[in-house]
C-alpha cells in the first residue's frame, strides 16, 4: 500500500468525466442560444428584402461553422480532461496505492509498554 488506504484516482476520473459533461452540456446551450441569435437576425434580414434561400443558406452554413467550434472546444476540453487523469495515473504508480497480495499489515492503535520504542540514557 501507499501513503493513503485508497487511490484517488479513481475520484479524479469521475470528476473529470463531470467537467467534461458540464463542459458540453454548457457549450451546447451557448451553441442552441447563438444559432438562434443569428437565424432571428436572418428573419430580421428577409423582411428587408434578402432572399429566403439565401437566408436558409446562411443559416445552415452558421451552423455548420457553430458545430466546427463546439466539437474543436469539447475536444480541447477533453484533451485536458484526459492529461489530468494521466497525471493522477502517475501520481498513483509513484505512490504504489495498490495492494499487493499477502502484504496487509494491522498495527494496532493501542501498544503494550513492551512494544515502545526504549528511550536511551544520557551520561
Amino acid at each position: 500500500m501507499g501513503l493513503l488506504n485508497k487511490s484517488p484516482l479513481e475520484l479524479i476520473r469521475k470528476v473529470t468525466d463531470l467537467s467534461q459533461t458540464s463542459a458540453e452540456n454548457t457549450l451546447g446551450t451557448i451553441k442552441d442560444v447563438h444559432q438562434r441569435l443569428a437565424e432571428a437576425s436572418l428573419d430580421v434580414a428577409q423582411e428587408f428584402g434578402l432572399a429566403e434561400d439565401r437566408s436558409t443558406e446562411l443559416k445552415e452554413k452558421h451552423l455548420r461553422v457553430l458545430d466546427h467550434l463546439h466539437e474543436g472546444v469539447c475536444d480541447a476540453i477533453g484533451e485536458v480532461n484526459q492529461y489530468i487523469v494521466k497525471q493522477a495515473q502517475a501520481v498513483d504508480e509513484l505512490a504504489d496505492y495498490s495492494p499487493k497480495p499477502g502484504e496487509t499489515k494491522l498495527i494496532p492503535l493501542d501498544r503494550k509498554p513492551s512494544d515502545k520504542p526504549q528511550k536511551k540514557k544520557l551520561g
